[in-house]
């Protein structure tokens, strides 16, 4: 992209009252936006830029333009799960754009090797572009996390993050999704009693310790069967059901659709 202006990298918007410098800007939920060189310049659908500059196995395409050249780095992240709705992406704003990240050297190190590895054509390096987009959602979550105020994530999967004895449970659910987890199990695993675990896990998640417990169940059994050819019964004893049709049935119940029919389609959208 040509014509930043000089020490501006470039705008994100995504509304004629949304806009920010980048970079880095993240869309959770692919908010449709625009990537200009200055607030005035006109855009185009990137559809007739990449007819026009096909961008090739490298991925990369010429914007064209006047001025100086500014490199801008676009990906993906795609989170499965039964319900499309993960704790994390439900509480983000429409836009997550954290100013002080363009100069932290952690994150200049990540972009940086992250370009080069999307435009490497070497074995693995769609695996390795793969965990640093990764790498960098996470830090960004991070990073927004430490900014937010409790208005913007109250009551939320993030908030309960903060409290000590609610993320060490969420972890123990997320690690060990496999352990017959009981609300007193749970409690008695951070050191606090039945009723005040409860109390306080489903005022910070909005979900009650079993409920979320059976999503977590659910995603992990939804990615075995996108990504693995385990048997449905291996996979059911892997996320904490007792049996393939207890699992069946619960991911019939929440998702509509059986898990072979599930693994089908996942496997031909992948």
């Amino acid at each position: 992209m040509r014509g930043a202006r000089p020490g501006v990298s470039g705008w994100a918007r995504t509304s004629p009252s949304v806009s920010a410098t980048v970079p880095p800007v993240r869309l959770p939920r692919g908010t449709a936006h625009q990537l200009l060189g200055s607030p005035g310049t006109e855009t185009r659908p990137y559809s007739e830029v990449a007819a026009e500059n096909p961008p090739g196995r490298t991925g990369v395409v010429d914007m064209g333009g006047d001025g100086p050249t500014v490199r801008v780095v676009c990906g993906k992240f795609q989170y499965a799960t039964t319900t499309d709705r993960h704790p994390v992406l439900s509480v983000l704003p429409e836009v997550v754009h954290v100013p002080g990240m363009a100069a932290d050297p952690q994150l200049q190190n990540v972009v940086r090797f992250l370009a080069a590895e999307a435009t490497n054509n070497q074995p693995g390096s769609q695996a390795v572009a793969t965990r640093l987009t990764e790498v960098l959602f996470i830090l960004t979550v991070r990073n927004w996390l430490e900014r937010a105020g409790d208005e913007d994530t109250n009551p939320s999967w993030l908030t309960a993050l903060r409290d000590p004895d609610i993320g060490a449970a969420l972890s123990l659910m997320h690690e060990q999704p496999q352990q017959d987890w009981t609300v007193d199990s749970l409690a008695r695993a951070v050191a606090m009693s039945r009723p005040t675990f409860a109390r306080r896990f489903k005022s910070a998640v909005g979900a009650s310790p079993l409920a979320y417990l059976s999503r977590v169940r659910l995603d992990h059994a939804a990615r075995q069967l996108r990504d693995t050819n385990d048997p449905l019964g291996m996979i059911a004893r892997n996320v904490g059901y007792a049996s393939e049709y207890a699992l069946s049935r619960a991911f019939t119940r929440e998702l509509g659709v059986p898990p072979s029919r599930y693994r089908r389609t996942a496997t031909v959208d992948a």
